[in-house]
């Protein structure tokens, strides 16, 4: 008898143990159901400074506006000089050796490496155990290094947050610049940590209009200019309408002579200005070359760089473009087969930036939709596909926006490409977060067929906030119909909360 009690005292005290190691292991692991969520930033998200946290902190590429002023100020003389002799290699010089000086602190030598080692990112925001729904760590870093770097130092970031929240996966919220560092992260690093990916207006495929500076390639288009300008007179109040109509009928008149003026200036220029600045200053960090596109890159690698020089900064732009931006669709379909949650976020309705023969396009303010989305037709800004345009890939689902504009059945991944209408690049509002976070809490791979209330193509309204599925009710966001009696209707309004 006291052998069998000693050996059932024996058999609970050892399942006592393993009771309490299990529940220990469990203990171990946050059982909140908020997978914590990491925001990758975008391009100079977070300025540059040197000697950050001492009292001689000062801003390397977020430059003092004293700086710049002085800077002006210096090239009076000059730009007189030339107006008087037409000496405009004389101010090119001289402006090119000024802009040099004065962002010497953030430029890089001819190897990628910085110029300045005591420049940093202002502030890091390392991760913490707290992690709470509907919020993020941010991940901020210097924007200049080479893509495998950040990649790395993410990586380090990913690792400290499952450490600290005690989660084994994190989710990944990434937006323009931050596109290419994930994309890297995933290439270098797999996806066992990683849940859900949701990229917003992502420069993974380049941006065209930084293409064309790093081709030579300094053209202002007039149209481009005004439709630029005209991104800012958003949304269909009636006094809203009156000023655009007013503004686009003028602002050809205005805008003509002046790129006219320009453009020949800046064709008197440009040879010194791109050897003595763009080049070194542009063209020898590292990370600007994520937003060179990916058909130009051979081209602006030739003409900004030289093979001998540059032979250390190639090696490791090579990579990326070859390693990363070549397989960018091979990358998210392994991410996906691998039980990665993806999602692609593209915004359209905003006119391009105006440099480049290109700049008519589609886009979101900075980066054209062609590239956020992988792949989608877009009409041009302020135009349509064409009343007899046909859905160039018949995929049994319909792809075409109710607005004429977009076709995304030419996407690499049309199921789970959004499309939304009216957001600028980054400034993201309420409605557009909730949405994200849809994304990021659903389980399952979502598609543009999951949510009834979020369909492909939807639009951000510009009073409510909120995103709506875009109709031919509101799908005109840029009208110059002037509703005469609505316009005075809100003029007195307006003089009536004045008083």
């Amino acid at each position: 008898m006291k052998k069998f009690l000693s050996i059932l005292l024996s058999v609970i005290i050892a399942f006592s143990l393993s009771v309490t190691i299990f529940a220990k292991s469990t203990d171990d692991k946050c059982d909140c159901g908020n997978i914590p969520v990491i925001f990758v930033t975008g391009f100079a998200y977070t300025e540059l400074v040197a000697n950050a946290g001492t009292e001689d902190e000062y801003g390397a590429f977020g430059v003092e506006p004293e700086a710049i002023t002085d800077m002006i100020t210096g090239l009076i003389a000059p730009l007189l000089w030339m107006l008087v002799s037409r000496d405009f290699d004389y101010f090119a010089h001289r402006l090119s050796a000024d802009v040099m000086e004065l962002f010497y602190d953030a430029s890089c030598d001819e190897n990628g490496v910085p110029k300045n080692p005591t420049v940093d990112i202002e502030r890091f925001n390392p991760p913490t155990a707290e992690h709470y729904k509907d919020d993020y760590f941010t991940f901020r870093y210097d924007w200049r290094k080479d893509l495998f770097e950040l990649a790395a130092e993410l990586n380090d970031y990913i690792e400290d947050t499952k450490r600290l929240t005690k989660h084994d996966k994190v989710a990944i919220r990434a937006e323009s610049m931050g596109g290419a560092v994930t994309m890297t992260y995933l290439k270098a690093y797999g996806y066992d940590s990683v849940e859900t990916v949701v990229m917003q207006s992502s420069a993974f495929d380049g941006i065209s209009t930084i293409t064309s500076l790093f081709l030579g390639d300094l053209t202002i288009n007039s149209q481009s200019l005004v439709n630029y300008i005209g991104n800012f007179m958003e949304g269909n109040a009636p006094d809203m309408v009156f000023y655009r109509a007013i503004y686009l009928s003028l602002a050809k008149f205005v805008f003509n002579p002046v790129v006219a003026l320009l453009s020949a200036f800046i064709g008197s220029i440009d040879e010194i200005v791109y050897d003595e600045c763009i080049k070194p200053l542009f063209g020898y960090i590292p990370g600007l070359w994520a937003f060179v596109t990916p058909e130009a890159y051979e081209d602006a690698k030739a003409f900004m760089l030289d093979e001998e020089v540059n032979a250390e900064l190639i090696k490791k732009i090579d990579r990326y473009r070859y390693e990363v931006q070549d397989k960018r669709d091979e990358i998210i379909a392994d991410a996906m087969a691998n039980g990665v949650g993806f999602a692609i976020l593209s915004n359209y309705g905003k006119g391009a930036l105006p440099i480049g023969e290109d700049s008519v396009v589609q886009s979101d303010f900075l980066i054209e939709t062609e590239h956020t989305s992988l792949g989608a037709t877009c009409a041009n800004y302020g135009e349509t596909l064409g009343e007899d345009y046909v859905q160039a890939v018949n995929d049994g689902h319909n792809h075409l926006s109710s607005d004429g504009m977009i076709d995304a059945s030419t996407c690499s991944f049309p199921e789970i490409t959004w499309f939304v209408k009216d957001m600028m690049h980054t400034w993201y509002t309420d409605g557009y977060d909730e949405f994200v976070y849809k994304l990021i809490y659903n389980e399952g791979q979502e598609t543009v067929h999951t949510f009834p209330e979020y369909p492909q193509f939807l639009v951000n309204n510009q009073e409510t906030e909120a995103l709506e599925p875009l109709t031919t009710e509101n799908s005109d966001t840029q009208s110059t119909k002037v509703n005469i009696f609505a316009l005075i209707s809100t003029w007195i309004e307006q003089i009536k909360n004045a008083e």
